[in-house]
């Protein structure tokens, strides 16, 4: 039989926790060492790892800041026999700031902006070094009123006899709208587009809510205000319907005349094929949408050997200067003029406060809205101020503010709104504070209205077996408890506060617009308009884009069309370094706000930072970013209404998101 007594020896090499006697016997074990340098080992790790992490993200900043030093300095001149290229892949924004991180994350930058585009455009049609225009991919974020600014410039420009190629290769409906004003347009024999018939779809997830216990107490002002229709209907109302197929109508009709005009074909022939759906390149080719297949490589080829047809060398690279890169170089040539035109952008959904980052999400917030529009006011060098609205709306709280502020420049100085993809709603409220309203034909406009929705959750209480008992000290101490029914007081008193903000808003736009109250509540009802139903109406006074909302302002202010002016733009344009410091700087305001937010605290923005170095995204984002594009679109602009919801007690926001589909 085994001894189990007997001690099992250590492993080779260890050191025994105890000392046998020579009798056997066993002697208690030595005294523990103390182990302080544990904790301090511990601590310095952490030290070390923590100044490794900030070296790394300091250099790769560093890397990244010289890496745009480099940039700048290959940027220096545009040679001869260059070709502007026209690639929108990035976006097309109102106004850009550079990602801090793009520099060493590999992101984009930022889109340029359309004002950058616009100007690229125009100023290259006079440059003899430009020989032509080169447009490719992206298009497909921008709206059509956007869109037919950009592609008005491209045919303007054709006006100089210089040639303008088009290249898709998997191509939007967008994306052609743009690349019809070219001269030729090729696609590769491998690729696709999506040309397809108008059309528009949303959400609706009322069954959803049903299922959950959750009900919705909505008052909209008027019939046409249907951005909580998502919310507390399975299918669109009839008002709601009308106002949506009079805007797509009204694209399709745009889409059809532009491309039948650049193609040579008529109207009815090219909706015969859109009703079709998803082509590849040889049958657009057949059906005269296109004019051949090619690699990009091949194209490029022909056009150098267009510009160079001495060249017998082999080909090796097409001359070609991106418009952040020919913006550079033409951003100071207008300095010398006399007179100076403000471009104060104010661009995304309406919020309360200010924006404390760069990283903070986009869109309008009040108090960095009126202080861009301050800044531009107390400018010595501006003389008008031209407000760039491409918003749908939001909280009807802030909308007040920014137009009481407008209202107090225009004692001043000249102030004039130019309206974008949209200025419905929210947008609308700013621009009706105007001097004068400048409204693309296609420009979702109006939308006067408000609307208030409430969710209820005391069905999903039941559902998971939780009771709800209150204490009160007065009847309206559970005024809007989600956990709670509402009482028909409740329910009154929530009409009459939101009927009279609705008044309100119809007065002030009645006062702006010189019409009477009842007609122009008769235009109001929450209705969205184009801007071409808008001018029609009297809620605008010019059909046109930024570039015509500028020579409105030079008439005004007594310039000459042919004479230029200095154009600043508020917020000033951010690089990335800056978008940096910003994070890390915080409100630079002297005045003390006891509504404002605090500024993001250091580990906030690190939090950030590791994030965004990182590039983790949560399953919610994952599901979101696998979605169709469209449905995708009107999902965020859904959230983007439930978030300011959540504090916000009445909204002047768009009923839906309309993309280019």
């Amino acid at each position: 039989m085994q001894d189990n007594s007997t001690p099992i020896p250590p492993p080779p090499g260890s050191r025994p926790n105890y000392i046998p006697s020579q009798s056997g016997a066993t002697m208690p074990p030595a005294p523990k060492r103390s182990r302080w340098w544990i904790p301090v080992a511990i601590i310095g790790g952490i030290l070390v790892v923590g100044a490794v992490i900030f070296f790394v993200v300091i250099g790769a900043l560093i890397g990244g800041i010289f890496a745009g030093m480099e940039d700048g300095a290959k940027h220096a001149a545009v040679k001869d026999k260059s070709v502007l290229v026209i690639d929108l892949s990035g976006g097309l924004p109102e106004s850009s700031v550079e990602d801090p991180f793009a520099a060493f994350t590999g992101g984009s930058k930022g889109g340029t902006s359309l004002y950058d585009v616009l100007q690229a455009i125009e100023k290259a049609s006079a440059d003899d070094k430009i020989h032509g225009l080169y447009i490719t991919g992206g298009a497909s974020g921008a709206g059509m009123a956007k869109l037919s600014e950009v592609r008005q410039a491209i045919l303007n420009f054709k006006k100089s006899k210089k040639f303008v190629y088009a290249y898709m290769d998997m191509a939007t409906k967008a994306q052609y709208f743009l690349a019809s004003a070219a001269d030729s347009i090729y696609m590769p024999e491998e690729g696709i587009i999506e040309f397809t018939a108008f059309g528009a779809s949303a959400p609706f997830m009322k069954g959803l809510y049903n299922k959950l216990g959750v009900t919705w107490h909505v008052e909209q002002f008027e019939e046409y205000k249907s951005a909580a229709e998502t919310m507390s209907r399975d299918k669109w109302s009839e008002p709601a319907r009308e106002e949506v197929r009079a805007l797509l109508e009204q694209r399709t009709d745009m889409f059809l005349t532009a491309v039948a005009e650049s193609r040579r074909l008529e109207k009815s022939y090219i909706k015969a094929v859109m009703d079709h759906g998803v082509y590849l390149p040889d049958t657009l080719k057949y059906y005269r949408l296109i004019d051949g297949l090619v690699r990009e490589q091949e194209l490029k080829k022909r056009i150098h050997r267009r510009m160079n047809p001495s060249d017998t060398a082999e080909f090796k690279k097409l001359r070609t200067v991106s418009v952040a890169q020919y913006i550079d170089q033409i951003r100071d040539r207008d300095t010398e003029a006399d007179k100076g035109i403000a471009i104060v952008y104010a661009s995304g959904v309406i919020n309360s406060g200010k924006q404390q980052s760069p990283i903070q999400e986009a869109g309008i917030y009040s108090q960095t809205f009126i202080k861009n529009l301050k800044k531009a006011a107390e400018d010595e060098d501006v003389d008008g101020i031209v407000i760039r609205i491409d918003s749908p709306g939001g909280s009807a709280f802030a909308s007040d503010e920014m137009w009481a502020a407008i209202q107090e420049v225009r004692k001043r100085k000249p102030v004039y709104a130019s309206m974008s993809d949209v200025a419905a709603s929210g947008g609308y409220y700013m621009a009706m504070a105007c001097d004068t309203i400048i409204t693309h034909p296609a420009t979702i406009t109006g939308s006067i209205g408000v609307i208030m929705a409430l969710p209820n959750f005391s069905g999903t209480m039941g559902k998971i077996g939780v009771t709800v008992d209150t204490i009160a000290m007065g009847g309206s101490a559970n005024f809007m408890n989600p956990t709670l029914p509402l009482t028909d007081a409740e329910r009154e008193r929530l009409h009459e506060y939101g009927a009279n903000t609705y008044r309100r808003f119809v007065q002030k736009v009645a006062t702006s617009r010189k019409k009477d109250y009842e007609a122009t509540r008769l235009l109001a009802r929450g209705r969205v308009w184009t801007g071409e139903a808008a001018l029609a109406n009297g809620l605008a006074d010019i059909s046109g884009g930024l570039n015509d909302a500028i020579a409105a302002m030079k008439t005004r202010l007594g310039v000459e069309s042919t004479d230029d002016v200095k154009i600043l733009r508020f917020p000033k344009h951010t690089d990335g370094l800056e978008a940096l410091l910003e994070m890390f700087r915080g409100s630079d305001e002297t005045e003390a706000d006891e509504n404002e937010a605090s500024s993001p605290s250091a580990s906030t923005l690190l939090s950030a930072v590791v994030q965004r170095l990182g590039g983790n995204t949560s399953a919610a984002e994952q599901i979101l970013a696998a979605m169709p594009r469209d449905l995708r679109t009107q999902v965020d602009h859904t959230a983007s209404i439930t978030r300011l919801a959540m504090h916000e007690r009445a909204l002047m926001v768009l009923p839906v998101s309309f993309p280019l589909n």
